[in-house]
């Protein structure tokens, strides 16, 4: 019976070889999850903040610099039509804060809101 537990013991060791790996990964991907939404969701927010800024009348190259000083990696857009004004914003997102060099995901959120009253697509030539 002794020398049966003994044989067993490196199972042990093998098993933990492999599941170890396994979780860390596991681990990994929901850590890179979480920060890929973290930075969609922030996207989201400065995109619809500036294109209601500008609906309001905010010329637009002011809202552009605002958004350029707060999320300095962010290509922002700003398009006028007579219904209204659409904001896109895009940013690549490193994956795994940049482990992975040269692999990263594209994030692209658009807003569209209507002109404000009294204000119209003429308030973006300012």
């Amino acid at each position: 019976m002794h020398q049966r537990m003994k044989r067993d013991e490196g199972y042990v060791v093998a098993e933990m070889a492999i599941v170890i790996p396994a979780i860390i990964g596991i681990v990994a991907a929901v850590l890179a999850t979480f920060s890929l939404a973290s930075v969609g969701l922030g996207l989201q927010d400065a995109v619809h903040s500036a294109s209601r800024l500008v609906a309001r009348g905010a010329p637009s190259h002011d809202v552009q610099g605002t958004l350029a000083s707060l999320h300095p990696q962010v290509a922002v857009t700003v398009t006028p039509s007579p219904q209204g004004v659409t904001v896109t914003a895009r940013r690549d997102v490193e994956i795994a804060g940049g482990l992975f060099a040269g692999l990263s995901i594209p994030l692209e959120r658009t807003v569209t809101v209507p002109w404000e009253l009294g204000v119209s697509s003429d308030v973006f030539s300012q």
